[in-house]
């Protein structure tokens, strides 16, 4: 996917993607968005070869005419694309370099194939595809498949790979080309992927206005992204990495990080470490001198703070950042910001707006 993200750039001094705020306001995160819909193939190959990465449709009918629509959501170095063709169709890239992108290829709807060489795998709502630098490459469509095609950035999987580890990492992270959508691990990243696309796709998500949330959307996906699929490290994160805190200790740290905004349980937060509620309950009260919920907390109060501190009092209200937070409870918050941070939540608010 050569020089995927430097087209998005090209295109919006072009005009043809917009940023969500005015360009007057020098903080303000970049991103991107466009949509198009066509009924010819010449058309929708162009717009897909521009603003992503060059490739050639050939219909595998012989009809030329197609039902396509294509939607491009990016912002910073994260970026999420759907596409249909409305008829089968294939597509086909040459030999490339991704340079610093890894592509995650999924269906909304319908299945499709991708062929690397000699091998061929499926993409469903049950499997998923790692694309990569490699080989020609081709993906074959249904007519009734769409597909979703997460862009992701290499160099911060990395980096927070090594985190995790405690260790630099001295061989590049090789994934799995195929990776399930089945199971607690594979249904876990599906709505991690979901809920990214969802909030890069509302007007007046908080994405659009604090480069704060999208750096935490990012490290949200990240971090599922390590501890869901197949990868050379996978097994070092999940073995016990040091004698201070027991392996689940940080596996429950690590979910709590990529998950603080769901709706989490004691159990949920077990299951994920891979031990009881009660052995995981022992092991933050002996290693952490707090309890899972206790954490759960801090890391959610540390996440909303950050946003008050970052957020404009004129366009972003503090039940807004709250609740994008996972809080639930206004009352109940109020108490624990001010008992944690020594002011009210409005008293942040308004002292960044003040400044």
């Amino acid at each position: 996917m050569t020089g995927a993200i430097e087209r998005r750039h090209e295109g919006a001094k072009a005009g043809s993607e917009h940023d969500a705020l005015p360009a007057s306001n020098a903080a303000a995160p970049r991103v991107f968005e466009h949509s198009y819909q066509s009924s010819n193939l010449d058309e929708i190959e162009h717009v897909v070869s521009t603003r992503v990465t060059p490739h050639r449709l050939v219909p595998l009918g012989r009809s030329r005419q197609v039902d396509s629509s294509f939607q491009f959501h990016g912002a910073g170095s994260l970026a999420i694309f759907d596409i249909r063709y409305g008829t089968e169709v294939a597509v086909e890239f040459e030999h490339y370099e991704a340079e610093d992108l890894l592509g995650f290829v999924m269906a909304n709807e319908g299945s499709g194939r991708v062929l690397l060489d000699r091998d061929e795998f499926e993409v469903s709502q049950q499997n998923g595809v790692l694309i990569t630098s490699g080989p020609r490459e081709t993906l074959q469509y249904t007519e009734g498949c769409e597909t979703r095609v997460l862009l992701m950035n290499r160099r911060k999987i990395t980096e927070t790979c090594a985190k995790l580890l405690g260790r630099d990492i001295l061989e590049p992270i090789s994934f799995q080309t195929q990776f399930s959508l089945k199971g607690a691990s594979g249904e876990s990243w599906l709505r991690l992927t979901r809920y990214a696309a969802w909030e890069l796709q509302q007007s007046q998500s908080l994405l659009k206005f604090l480069p704060a949330a999208q750096q935490q959307l990012e490290q949200s996906l990240i971090s599922g992204l390590l501890f869901s699929q197949p990868h050379t490290y996978l097994d070092a994160l999940l073995r016990p990495q040091s004698a201070a805190a027991p392996f689940y200790v940080k596996r429950a740290e690590a979910y709590i990080e990529a998950h603080f905004t769901e709706p989490l349980s004691l159990s949920d937060i077990a299951t994920q470490a891979g031990v009881s509620a009660r052995s995981l309950q022992n092991g933050f009260q002996t290693f952490r001198s707090t309890t899972p919920m206790a954490f759960l907390r801090s890391v959610r109060l540390k996440h909303v703070h950050a946003l008050l501190l970052a957020a404009d009092p004129k366009e972003e209200t503090i039940t807004e950042i709250a609740l994008a937070c996972g809080f639930t409870h206004m009352g109940e918050f109020g108490t624990l910001y001010r008992r944690t941070f020594g002011v009210t939540p409005r008293e942040t608010l308004l002292r960044k707006g003040a400044s």
